[in-house]
C-alpha cells in the first residue's frame, strides 16, 4: 500500500521567543533557524519515517530545491514535485521559549500555483485503492478530492490551516478527516472550548462514512467512526517545540493504519510518535524514526489510560 500527499512544501523560517509578539512591539528573538517544513513535507516524512511508501506531490520555486533532498533524505518518492517560476512558499514562526508553543505566519508561494493538469495527470497515475493525503496548504483541494476519488483512492485529508472555504470542501468523500479541537470547531459552529464529543458527533453526521480524529493536545486525541468512540489520552512529557505534532500524529496514524493497525492502537501510535516530536526543537527534524516508535518498550507497556515512562 502506498500514500500520495499532494500537499504544501515549505522554508520555515523559526524564531525562538520569550513571548509571542504583540501589535507595536520590536521583539529581538534569542534564536533562529531555517528548516524545511509546510505541513504536506512534514507529513511525508512521518508516512515514510513510519516505514510507508510514500510519494509527494508538490511545487516549490528554485529557490527552495532542498526541501526536494529533504524529503528524498527520508525516503520519500519526489517524482512528483514540480519546480515553478513563483518563490517557494515560506513560514514566519514563532517558538514561545517557556512553552514551546507557536505563531506562524504563512506565505504559500508555489505552492498554490499548481495546474489541474498536472494535478490530473498525477492522480491518474496511481493504482486503485492507494491513498491520497491532502491538506489546506495548496489549491484547488475540492478538485484533488473529487478527481482522487473518482480515480479510485481513498483520501484522507487534514484541512489545516481551516479557511471558511474549507466549509463548503466534499468532505462526505474522505475515508479519514484528521483536525484539532479549533478546526473541528471552526467546521461544527461550535465554541473552541465545547464539548469536543458533540463536535466529532456533529462531524460524523455530517460525514457518515468518514472517520474522525480530532487531536486534542495535552489531553490525548478522539475518533468517531458512525457512532463508535475511541479517546486515547496523551503521554506526559517535557514540550520544546509543538510545530509538528500534528503532522506527526496524521502521517502515524495513517502509517499504522496502513500497516494493518486497529484504530484504538494507531491512536495510541500516533500519540506516542507526537510525543517524541514535542520533546524536541525543530520542524521535519524532530519526526521519530519508526524504530523510535515501534520498538520504543514504552510504545508495548501502554495500558489503556495509562503510560510507563
Amino acid at each position: 500500500m502506498q500514500v500520495l500527499n499532494f500537499g504544501s512544501l515549505n522554508i520555515d523560517h523559526v524564531y525562538t521567543v520569550s513571548h509571542f509578539v504583540a501589535p507595536g512591539e520590536t521583539l529581538a528573538s534569542s534564536g533562529y533557524q531555517v528548516n524545511a517544513g509546510g505541513k504536506g513535507l512534514n507529513q511525508s516524512v512521518a508516512l515514510s519515517r513510519a516505514g510507508v511508501r510514500t510519494l509527494h506531490a508538490g511545487m516549490i520555486g528554485k529557490d527552495g530545491l532542498f526541501l526536494k533532498e529533504t524529503l528524498e533524505a527520508a525516503g520519500v518518492n519526489t517524482d512528483h514535485v514540480m519546480i515553478g517560476e513563483h518563490p517557494t512558499g515560506h513560514a514566519m514562526i514563532q517558538v514561545e521559549k517557556s512553552s514551546g508553543q507557536n505563531a506562524i505566519l504563512l506565505y504559500p508561494g508555489a505552492n498554490v500555483e499548481i495546474k489541474a493538469s498536472d494535478m490530473r495527470r498525477i492522480l491518474h497515475s496511481m493504482p486503485q485503492g492507494s491513498w491520497l493525503l491532502l491538506q489546506n496548504e495548496i489549491n484547488a483541494v475540492p478538485f484533488l478530492i473529487e478527481e482522487g476519488k473518482a480515480c479510485g483512492l481513498k483520501i484522507a485529508v487534514n484541512p489545516a490551516p481551516c479557511t471558511e472555504a474549507v466549509r463548503t470542501w466534499p468532505l462526505h468523500l474522505c475515508d479519514l478527516i484528521l483536525v484539532n479541537e479549533i478546526e473541528a470547531a471552526q467546521l461544527t459552529d461550535m465554541p473552541a472550548d465545547g464539548d469536543f464529543r458533540r463536535m466529532a458527533e456533529a462531524m460524523a453526521e455530517r460525514c457518515p462514512d468518514s472517520e474522525v480524529v480530532i487531536t486534542l493536545g495535552s489531553r490525548g486525541a478522539l475518533c468517531r467512526s458512525g457512532k463508535e468512540e475511541i479517546m486515547v489520552p496523551a503521554r506526559p512529557v517535557k514540550v520544546a517545540d509543538t510545530t509538528s505534532a500534528g503532522d506527526t500524529f496524521t502521517g502515524y496514524f495513517l502509517a499504522a493504519k496502513l500497516r494493518g493497525m486497529d484504530t484504538e492502537t494507531a491512536m495510541r501510535c500516533a500519540v506516542f510518535a507526537s510525543s517524541i516530536t514535542v520533546s524536541r526543537p525543530g520542524a521535519a527534524g524532530s519526526i521519530p524514526s519508526a524504530d523510535e516508535v515501534f520498538r520504543n518498550p514504552d510504545f508495548f507497556n501502554q495500558e489503556k489510560g495509562k503510560y510507563h515512562a
